[in-house]
């Protein structure tokens, strides 16, 4: 019997918080992409949130092939900024990930998102990766301009049904996020708060 991080046997089992953890990710800025015969997840964030990064390697360690790698960025302006980054192993079980999150290359909102969007964890793991306080910190946005106005209700839907958040659809500069208004903003910060890490803390309010 192989090691996860050894010889990789073809049937991984994930923890429920590994399983989260990924939920959160892939409804984030994390990415699913084939390697050789199977799916890994790539996971990178900027220096700032390096703290996030190593925790993420810590709780997917078992899957993962090398700890996180600091890589240098070039902007428009030349200007060079720090990032952290690792991949998983290629996996079977990242493959069945894949099938439900991306539709010819593109990320999706599943039909059954409902069945997996309901730990606080996977909500805290997608609000650290793409969400954010309101400038006047009355609120929360949750960024979801990449998915389709049935995705976004079907993401509406599951946050209503397993968090009791009623959110609504915003729109800055063309792009959708899903709002969380001032009448929701103490309860959902009360569900995601105590998975939130420190080096995150400002996207509390």
């Amino acid at each position: 019997m192989g090691r996860y991080g050894n010889t990789v046997g073809s049937r991984a089992i994930l923890s429920y918080q590994q399983q989260a953890i990924i939920v959160g990710k892939v409804l984030g800025d994390g990415c699913l992409e084939k390697n050789g015969l199977h799916v890994r997840l790539k996971i990178e964030q900027t220096d700032k949130q390096k703290e996030y990064v190593f925790w993420l390697y810590q709780k997917l360690q078992p899957l993962v092939g090398r700890s996180p790698l600091a890589v240098l960025h070039s902007g428009i302006d030349r200007h060079q900024t720090k990032r952290w980054r690792f991949a998983t192993l290629s996996l079977p079980i990242f493959d069945q990930y894949k099938t439900l999150f991306y539709q010819n290359q593109h990320k999706i909102v599943p039909s059954n998102i409902i069945s997996f969007l309901k730990h606080p964890l996977t909500l805290a793991i997608w609000y650290m990766d793409d969400g954010y306080l309101r400038t006047d910190k009355s609120g929360a946005y949750l960024c979801t301009s990449s998915f389709t106005n049935a995705e976004q209700q079907l993401l509406q839907d599951a946050l209503k049904q397993n968090f009791e958040l009623t959110t609504n659809v915003h729109f800055a500069h063309g792009y959708a996020r899903l709002h969380i208004p001032s009448s929701n903003k103490e309860h959902f910060m009360q569900i995601i708060k105590p998975y939130v890490l420190a080096c995150m803390q400002y996207k509390l309010l």
